[in-house]
């Protein structure tokens, strides 16, 4: 997730909103009220969508009406986007990002207050984390939860863990499972 995230308040021009999405490297931004709260969303399509006139010359028609100069973006804005939390599972936030079609969403608090942002490029920098990190990773989370001598083994983020104590060999996939980046654990063979 990106946090802190950028963020439009509630009544802001359109203009404010579309000069951050200009400049930022983003696609779209939550829109928070006076203590914080995510209460709608503002996307690089909402604003394309309401904020461009057709050319009459293009077309050979009448000129459309000037688009009002006083909007805001709750003209314009998705008013109760759906959000995540910092504790959603990012297979979870994933599946909802590639099944929308959406790019990125807003993660909140226990009190809807803005956090952070998870976007889809978010997610895969976490796929891509090289092997050799990983199994770092891995080895440093068995130590931390006081399981020894475990051989860990990555190949394109999926593990396979051999600890030298039989019994250990579920806890040591609850834990590796826990890294980032995993795509699979399996005990060896």
């Amino acid at each position: 997730m990106t946090s802190p995230a950028l963020s439009v308040p509630l009544g802001a021009p359109i203009e404010v909103a579309i000069a951050i999405l200009g400049r930022s490297s983003i696609s779209s931004l939550p829109v928070v009220d006076e203590v914080g709260a995510v209460v709608g969303i503002l996307s690089e399509g909402d604003v394309l969508r309401d904020q461009l006139p057709q050319d009459p010359r293009a077309h050979l028609r009448a000129p459309l009406p000037t688009l009002a100069r006083d909007r805001t973006v709750n003209d314009v804005m998705t008013a109760d986007p759906r959000c995540v939390t910092p504790t959603t599972d990012s297979s979870e936030v994933a599946q909802l990002l590639a099944r929308r079609g959406w790019k990125s969403l807003p993660v909140v608090d226990d009190e809807q207050h803005l956090v952070g942002v998870v976007s889809r490029s978010d997610i895969l920098r976490v796929m891509a984390v090289p092997d050799a990190e990983l199994v770092q990773a891995i080895d440093r989370a068995l130590i931390e939860a006081g399981i020894p001598s475990v051989s860990v083994q990555v190949s394109g983020g999926h593990v396979s863990v051999s600890p030298d104590v039989p019994e250990l060999g579920p806890a040591a996939l609850a834990v590796a499972a826990t890294v980032p980046g995993i795509r699979s654990v399996q005990l060896a063979p």
